[in-house]
């Protein structure tokens, strides 16, 4: 499951949700993760004052200590007419590059941004990206659950969307025929043992 913090904006959580099991709360470090890969997501105006208030660096560092895989999201078109001091600015992005091992990635805006975050959590997950999805949504969401692809489609007859099935509890499975109590199991299993997982 992907843990977003919750200071984030409305428009990328629903985007996010559309497509990938996620909960809300207020993280620690970061403001994405999944597994072991966090992502820090800042406009070009909130990247330029953290720079300016000396903040970045040490935002970077907290999410290198406790994530394998980091990634520093700007989003935003990159206006060279920001900066007084270039640089400075180089000498920064290549200290989050080279000291604490964080990957940087640009994002035209809050619409991408969500494209850009459920493409990297489909290729950490299944290996593949979105197109693939759309593709055959239901034998990668079967797979994350744990369950058959005929299973999962029955219960996607029940509920209209895997948000939904994500979000049930159990006493909404049981009215469905064909799904029994170790299915049920198995759902619930894969999104608790994914959130544990995934906390910092």
């Amino acid at each position: 499951m992907l843990l977003i913090d919750s200071h984030e904006p409305k428009e990328i959580i629903e985007k996010i949700k559309e497509a990938i099991p996620a909960q809300v709360l207020r993280l620690k470090y970061g403001d994405y993760s999944f597994s072991d890969i966090a992502v820090e997501r800042k406009t070009l105006a909130d990247f330029f004052s953290s720079l300016k208030a000396n903040r970045l660096g040490e935002q970077m560092e907290n999410i290198s200590r406790c994530y394998t895989e980091k990634y520093l999201l700007i989003e935003g078109f990159f206006d060279f007419s920001y900066v007084n001091n270039i640089g400075y600015l180089y000498s920064e992005l290549s200290k989050i590059a080279i000291d604490f091992d964080v990957r940087m990635i640009l994002s035209k805006d809050a619409e991408d941004t969500a494209g850009i975050i459920k493409r990297m959590y489909f290729r950490k997950n299944f290996g593949c990206n979105l197109k693939t999805l759309k593709q055959d949504k239901t034998h990668y969401a079967a797979k994350l659950f744990g369950i058959t692809n005929n299973k999962l489609e029955i219960l996607l007859s029940k509920f209209g969307s895997i948000k939904n099935i994500a979000n049930a509890d159990k006493k909404d499975f049981k009215s469905i025929k064909s799904i029994g109590n170790k299915t049920i199991e198995k759902i619930k299993i894969s999104l608790n043992e994914n959130i544990l997982n995934q906390t910092p």
